[in-house]
């Protein structure tokens, strides 16, 4: 008890909860800086060998724009406005992918016309299917940087990582799920 009345008891939970509102509030005020994007892009050295890695991240980030597109619709008010400035992101990140593949001398592949997202009819159903798109891009970045030439390359492409990663633990919060560890990869 305070001098104003019992002091409320928060459980790990709610606090969590509570920090993770805090991190997507701060995420979506703070993700995409350009100048340093730009700064990267332009003195990456792209590689014939590092094309086909690109077109495979290229290809999962488009699925994740399948994803959030499908999911936006069925998901809350919040959820809905992350769900849009996630996709605004991903949009992004294909785009700096593409941009990356032109360099190196190439034309980015086409998008199919359609994806296999299962049939998502609820809000769960939603987070769910954008948590596995998320952990999709993760697991082919994961694979994929080691394989990439030069500093700059690879630079380009963890940061898409690192906003992806950050993606996850956001709809992991949102959706009520434990938040994962340090490395949100499995």
């Amino acid at each position: 008890m305070t001098a104003t009345g019992p002091v409320e008891l928060r459980s790990r939970r709610a606090l969590v909860a509570g920090a993770a509102g805090a991190a997507a509030a701060a995420l979506l005020a703070g993700c995409g800086g350009k100048p340093l994007r730009e700064k990267i892009r332009s003195s990456a050295r792209v590689t014939a060998g590092d094309l086909a890695s690109l077109n495979a991240l290229l290809a999962v980030e488009n699925y994740g724009i399948a994803a959030y597109a499908a999911g936006i619709p069925l998901l809350g008010p919040a959820g809905a406005t992350i769900g849009k400035q996630f996709l605004a992101q991903e949009m992004a990140h294909a785009v700096e992918l593409s941009d990356l593949i032109k360099s190196g001398g190439s034309k980015p592949p086409k998008r199919p016309i359609s994806y296999d997202l299962g049939n998502p009819r609820n809000q769960a159903d939603a987070y769910a299917l954008l948590e596995r798109a998320e952990r999709r891009q993760l697991e082919a970045y994961l694979r994929l940087i080691p394989t990439l030439s030069g500093g700059a390359v690879r630079a380009a492409v963890a940061t898409i990582f690192a906003n992806d990663a950050q993606h996850l633990v956001v709809l992991r919060g949102q959706a009520g799920q434990p938040l994962p560890g340090a490395f949100a990869v499995a």
